[in-house]
This record gives structure tokens, C-alpha cells and sequence, in this order.
């Protein structure tokens, strides 16, 4: 019932919309018959400046934006997370009981994971007693485990000022368009009758570049904000699995 109806608006608005624009379609072929027409461009360089202080801190905006973004694209590198080999190296330096190659490690490579071996080595327990082995043993992964997600937690804390500036750019970019429409109905209501459209459209396209800039920041700023929320939940669910594989190894040396 509901497609039926929105069809019907559809083909109603159609109907009505299609004469209105095949007359001004045939106007407008009649006008360039008669009259070449100039060439128009938009010097957008110029509207942005027309935009006033609005446009300058959306610019300021965008700039904290790529600022933002190009740091988290180089922290947040396979490198710095969870690199593919460091599993491997770990299970070969506790295979040959080489603690000190797995803290220059990460004092060379610093990543989360190399973070975590260097942890383990440092805090894991040496005594006989099986039992007391063990609730070391687990006090231990619940430590490391918890580093690493505030480790993660601290990346996603960084990527969010880039949320931020995707919800904050569209509102400057009204507010932007508000002000910019008083002051185009403030001229309407100075001139009267007498006043020039051209004037007015001027003042109306000045006010609507504003909410054009804050749209072309939020979308992508947006955007990259989703893609680093989602490569971080990817890493860490490469770093859970790369802790229970170096927590195996430590354990099969036992």
C-alpha cells in the first residue's frame, strides 16, 4: 500500500513537474537561437571567501581534519598493532629462552603485541608449585589483556575528534546558511518592491556555500572515521588471537 501510494505522488508530481519543464526546456533553445549565451562559471575560490568567518573555520576544520586522519592512517599501520610476524618470533625466542631478544624487540619494533611479549617476559613467574604457577599464570593474561585493549582503547580515543568534526561541520555550515539568509531577507525587507533579485540571489548563494562546505567536510570525515573504527576492531581481534598463540607457546615450554 505504501509503494502504491508514494508511486502515485511520484506520477502526480511527474505529471504536473513535466509541461513546466519542456516550456522552459523550448524557452531556453529559443534564447540560445536567438542569442549565443555567455559562458557561466562559478569561481568557488571566491564563494568560499564570500562565505565569511563560517567558511574559515570549516576550512580550519578541514585541515584538523586531514591532520587527524593522516596521523591514524600512520599509528594505526599492521606495524604498530599487530604485526603478522611477531607470533612466530616469540614462539622462537621462548623455544630457545632468549627473554632479552623479545624485550629488544620491543624496544627496536614497538607495536601492542611486542608490548605484551615484553610484558610477559617480565612478569611471568618462576616457582615450582603447580598451583601457584597457575593463578600467576592467569593474573598474568588478564594483565596483558587488559593492556592491549587499552592500548586499542587509546587508538580509538584518538580517532575520534574525526567523528566530532563530521558531526560539528554540517551544523556550522547551517548555522552559516542561517545567517546568511537574514541577511538576505534583511535587504528584502530594507528595499521593497524596488529591490534588485540579482542582489538577493547573490545573498542566498553566499549563505548556501556554507552548508555545501560543512557537507563536503562531514561525508568524508565521516567516512574515515567508520574505516579506522573498523580496522581497529580487526586488529583487535588479530591481537586476542595473537595473545592466546604466545600464551600456548609459554606455556608448552613449561
Amino acid at each position: 500500500m505504501k509503494l502504491s501510494i508514494r508511486a502515485s505522488i511520484l506520477s502526480a508530481a511527474a505529471v504536473f513537474c513535466l509541461p513546466g519543464y519542456l516550456a522552459a526546456h523550448a524557452a531556453a533553445e529559443t534564447a540560445a537561437a536567438d542569442e549565443p549565451a555567455e559562458e557561466m562559471t562559478i569561481d568557488w575560490i571566491q564563494e568560499i571567501v564570500n562565505g565569511g568567518m563560517t567558511s574559515a573555520v570549516l576550512l580550519l576544520l578541514s585541515a584538523a581534519a586531514i591532520g587527524f586522519l593522516v596521523e591514524r592512517l600512520i599509528r594505526m599501520r599492521k606495524k604498530y598493532l599487530a604485526p603478522a610476524y611477531y607470533v612466530d618470533f616469540f614462539t622462537d625466542a621462548i623455544a630457545k629462552h632468549d627473554d632479552d631478544a623479545i624485550r629488544k624487540e620491543a624496544e627496536l619494533h614497538p607495536s601492542i603485541l611486542a608490548d605484551a611479549g615484553a610484558y610477559i617476559v617480565d612478569h611471568r613467574g618462576h616457582v615450582h608449585q603447580a598451583q601457584q604457577r597457575a593463578m600467576d599464570e592467569a593474573r598474568l593474561q588478564t594483565a596483558v589483556a587488559d593492556a592491549a585493549a587499552r592500548a586499542i582503547e587509546r587508538h580509538r580515543q584518538r580517532s575520534y575528534p574525526l567523528a566530532i568534526i563530521a558531526t560539528m561541520a554540517p551544523m556550522l555550515g547551517l548555522l552559516g546558511t542561517v545567517i546568511g539568509m537574514i541577511e538576505a531577507f534583511s535587504k528584502v525587507a530594507i528595499l521593497g518592491d524596488t529591490g534588485d533579485a540579482a542582489l538577493l540571489a547573490d545573498s542566498i548563494s553566499k549563505a548556501l556555500i556554507t552548508t555545501d562546505i560543512g557537507l563536503v567536510l562531514a561525508i568524508p570525515s565521516l567516512g574515515a572515521y567508520h574505516y579506522l573504527k573498523q580496522k581497529l576492531s580487526i586488529a583487535e581481534l588479530a591481537i586476542e588471537e595473537a595473545l592466546e598463540a604466545m600464551f600456548a607457546a609459554l606455556e608448552a615450554q613449561k
